[in-house]
């Protein structure tokens, strides 16, 4: 179904970072150093280097068959069988992802703010909010991201100024070293690329761009998009490194908001500022997840034929919820978050990569338009 107003490519832009700046850059800087020490900036950059070929090959898939979605022209390229198999995977693959975002998400929650709520609460709570809110057309949530973006990157911007005066450069040194090898920086990449905001932000392309003003803008807002978030990400993990050294990063489960109760405002305006962007954590998560709960009915909608992705806006809820409190703890979340980003990337970047060269060897799609 065509929507009556298309997406400007600032709004893509806009959307992927929502999308992509989640509660998963709040642990980033964990993960980075238990892999590579002090390289941890490093290793960053190869798992945003990732993101961004992910992003580069949808990009050009949408170029190549502009006002479709993933699931139409999937099919034109290898066939109804492999296309419907395959975005049953996508289907699956993100109802578990969106359940696991869910439930970190309540575990912070759970652990700075209400620590008396039952888990089951905060999880509802927030799926039931982001299904409604997936219930508009796709150009009214492109608007909403619009209107969230300057609530997400003012603050992150304020955080990296206020932190850069307490950065110790001896802390992110040597660059090349202790004792780390090649197979270390590949792992770490991978680890880096497997966390959920990656998925989401190059799958969120899917939905946007048949809804764009044309190719040209779904190309320039998405690449603008991810490179704009990888900046922002990458300095946070520089500046979270750079304040508490490689060492100390690894002890706490979200370093980066252990580093926002220790930056103060000149003047000291505000004692607490934690507790400012604890609620700009709240709205980052909301975001990311709204971006994933959508591929979720998009792509369903798309794969059993619906006329409008808002059929799934509810039924698709058991099946996350279901999802979200399958864990046992924190630290089992951790690792299935880990292992089946990893089985994802096969799906968000290996299966649009052989997309992409069998319509090149067999000359589908159109690159005029």
């Amino acid at each position: 179904m065509r929507e009556p107003r298309q997406i400007t490519a600032s709004q893509t832009m806009m959307a992927i970072f929502n999308s992509m700046v989640g509660i998963s850059i709040l642990r980033l800087p964990r993960i980075a150093s238990e892999h590579v020490n002090s390289d941890a900036i490093l290793v960053t950059v190869i798992g945003l280097g990732l993101m961004m070929f992910g992003i580069g090959i949808m990009t050009l898939l949408g170029y190549r068959f502009p006002k479709t979605s993933l699931m139409q022209f999937s099919k034109q390229i290898i066939g109804k069988p492999l296309s419907f198999l395959f975005g049953l995977f996508i289907l699956c693959f993100f109802i578990v992802l969106i359940g696991f975002i869910t439930r970190e998400f309540s575990f912070m929650l759970s652990s700075f703010l209400y620590p008396d709520t039952p888990i089951i609460v905060l999880v509802g709570t927030m799926l039931f909010l982001v299904a409604i809110a997936t219930r508009n057309d796709i150009t009214t949530i492109a608007y909403m991201h619009f209107f969230y973006f300057p609530l997400l990157c003012l603050p992150l911007l304020a955080l990296i100024v206020l932190a850069l005066p307490e950065v110790d450069v001896r802390h992110v040194k040597p660059f090349l070293g202790n004792g780390t090898t090649f197979s270390h920086f590949v792992q770490g990449g991978v680890t880096v690329a497997a966390l959920p905001f990656v998925p989401i932000g190059i799958f969120l392309l899917t939905v946007l761009t048949p809804h764009t003003q044309n190719a040209k803008h779904a190309i320039r807002g998405s690449l603008l998009g991810g490179l704009i978030s990888g900046v922002v990400i990458l300095l946070t993990v520089f500046v979270t490194i750079g304040v508490f050294g490689y060492m100390e990063t690894k002890s706490p489960l979200w370093p980066l908001y252990v580093l926002t109760r220790m930056i103060q405002l000149p003047l000291e305006l505000l004692e607490r500022l934690d507790i400012l962007f604890l609620g700009v954590w709240v709205l980052s998560t909301f975001t990311t997840i709204l971006s994933g709960y959508l591929i979720v009915i998009y792509t369903g909608s798309q794969l059993f034929n619906l006329k409008s992705h808002r059929v799934l806006s509810y039924l698709a809820l058991p099946f996350v919820l279901g999802a979200a409190m399958y864990p046992q703890n924190i630290f089992h979340l951790f690792e299935l978050i880990e292992q089946i980003g990893k089985i994802g990337l096969i799906l968000t970047m290996g299966y649009p990569l052989f997309l992409l060269l069998i319509a090149l060897i067999r000359r589908k799609g159109n690159m005029s338009k």
